[in-house]
């Protein structure tokens, strides 16, 4: 979903406090058409928008441009960035689609030590279906408990408010 009814329903005013002012290196995996992407870009020093669909990578590279933005179609099972190579991995609405087994062992591999993972996604108890509700059944959404149990090493190190059918949560070692 992009446009109106997006910008309306996630409110992404948390990123300037979240990231800071620092120049990062960021991956925002499982980019889709670009909605966050468009959005992390300011505060990239390189932005890897991945994605396994082609398709949604086409409208990513519509949405957002630069010399420090790269465009990886590939699985997130199978990140092709070298260790340690990154500060943040962003997901949003995203990881519930993933190998969460290889996934989350592919984001530890290539997030510095000091890194974090930001995350986006759908409250369970947020609805789904019919008017101005969309995503996934609530039987695939995860909570925040969901997202400590596949990243075992990391803590909540922060929550964050993004609109009222979404939570955002901070993940550090």
């Amino acid at each position: 979903m992009l446009g109106m009814d997006r910008e309306r329903s996630e409110d992404t005013a948390f990123l300037k406090d979240i990231i800071g002012p620092r120049k990062l290196a960021i991956v925002d995996l499982g980019c889709g058409p670009g909605f966050y992407a468009a959005k992390l870009k300011p505060f990239a020093s390189m932005l890897y928008c991945i994605d396994s669909s082609k398709a949604m990578l086409s409208v990513a590279r519509k949405t957002v441009r630069g010399k420090a933005v790269r465009f990886l179609e590939e699985d997130s099972s199978r990140i092709s960035l070298p260790d340690s190579s990154v500060d943040v991995v962003f997901m949003a609405n995203s990881f519930h689609d993933m190998d969460r087994d290889k996934t989350s062992a592919e984001v530890a591999r290539i997030l510095r030590p000091e890194g974090k993972i930001v995350v986006v996604d759908w409250k369970k108890d947020a609805g789904q279906g019919g008017e101005g509700h969309h995503g996934p059944p609530n039987s695939l959404r995860m909570s925040e408990a969901d997202y400590l149990r596949w990243f075992p090493k990391f803590k909540i190190a922060r929550k964050f408010k993004v609109g009222k059918g979404h939570f955002g949560i901070v993940l550090t070692k």
